[in-house]
């Protein structure tokens, strides 16, 4: 009965340091599909992550959010940059970072999950490089070699079906 009174409030201390990651891949794949402003309401609305600023880019507006919480801006997602095609269809460009290596490495597990294919598992000087591809998506994942951070960039691909 003492051991349980002793580890009670041990994992009750350790709960209360525990962090969990914000966003989840399958969300920023969600945000491919979105305008700005629907993303701004999804990330907004969980009170996870705020909007950091806005910039106009080739006249792009490219809007830039990082977390709050316990760990404040370790998880950065930008939105807003695209590619119109002849057709008028719009393809999306997400970028998350993290300054959290964990959270790269399980964005990597869940891109695994998510049915993507890996095409490519290299490195450069800097970074480890995976880069996952489907019929809808080209994704490319940098973990920094020191495992202090990463990105995360999901670009929508034009799909050239049978329709």
């Amino acid at each position: 009965m003492k051991k349980y009174l002793f580890f009670l409030p041990v994992m009750l201390l350790g709960s209360l340091s525990m962090y969990g990651q914000n966003t989840k891949f399958s969300d920023l794949v969600y945000f491919t599909s979105l305008n700005n402003r629907a993303v701004y309401d999804n990330l907004t609305q969980g009170n996870a992550f705020r909007q950091d600023y806005t910039m106009d880019v080739n006249g792009q507006e490219i809007e830039y959010f990082k977390n709050i919480g316990p760990k404040a801006n370790t998880e950065k997602i930008v939105v807003g940059n695209y590619t119109k095609l002849y057709n008028g269809t719009v393809l999306r460009t997400v970028n998350y970072t993290s300054t959290d290596a964990q959270n790269i490495i399980n964005m990597i597990g869940q891109a695994k999950r998510y049915g993507l294919e890996l095409k490519f598992r290299g490195a450069d000087d800097s970074n480890n490089i995976y880069l996952y591809d489907n019929n809808f998506y080209h994704v490319s994942i940098y973990l920094r070699r020191d495992q202090t951070s990463g990105l995360v960039e999901i670009k929508q691909k034009e799909y050239l079906g049978l329709e």
